[in-house]
Order: C-alpha cells, then sequence, then structure tokens
C-alpha cells in the first residue's frame, strides 16, 4: 500500500473512499436488511457485495492494525493522517 494518500476532486467535492467509508457502508447495509429495507429477491447481491466489503475491511485494518502496532509510541500523527485511501 502506499504511504501518501491521494484525494481526487470532482466539482470541488472529494471523491476518495476511505476504509471508514466503507466500514459506514457495510453498518448502513447490516441496519437497512435488519429493518426489512430490500427484498428477498435482492439479498443474493445485496449479501454479495457485503461480503466482499466485509472481507476487505477485515483484511485491511488488520493490515492498519499491525503497521500501527510497529510505530513507536512516541508518534506523533494524528488518526486522519493514518487513513487509507482506496
Amino acid at each position: 500500500m502506499e504511504s501518501e494518500t491521494q484525494t481526487q476532486t470532482q466539482g470541488g467535492l472529494e471523491t476518495s473512499i476511505t476504509l471508514n467509508d466503507l466500514v459506514m457502508l457495510r453498518n448502513i447495509v447490516n441496519v437497512a436488511s435488519k429493518r426489512g429495507a430490500f427484498s428477498a429477491e435482492e439479498f443474493t447481491d445485496i449479501g454479495a457485495v457485503y461480503n466482499k466489503i466485509d472481507s476487505f475491511l477485515k483484511i485491511n485494518l488488520k493490515k492498519m492494525e499491525e503497521t500501527e502496532e510497529e510505530k513507536p509510541s512516541t508518534d506523533t500523527e494524528t488518526e486522519s493522517e493514518n487513513k487509507i485511501e482506496i
């Protein structure tokens, strides 16, 4: 993974997606499915995308945790600087 983040803008809006965005998306799909927002025939497609996002997050969040454990405790970077752009 690149240590530098790249942000693209389109019409003044940021178009990058962070791991935090994907975590939020996964949570939204989970809540929406519990509230009955999807019909039965949609569950196959929604489940497939949900599983892909979930697997991606598990792998990349684990890598992020391992990287943070390797950093010295005197590191003063803020959490927003540690976001991984996709």
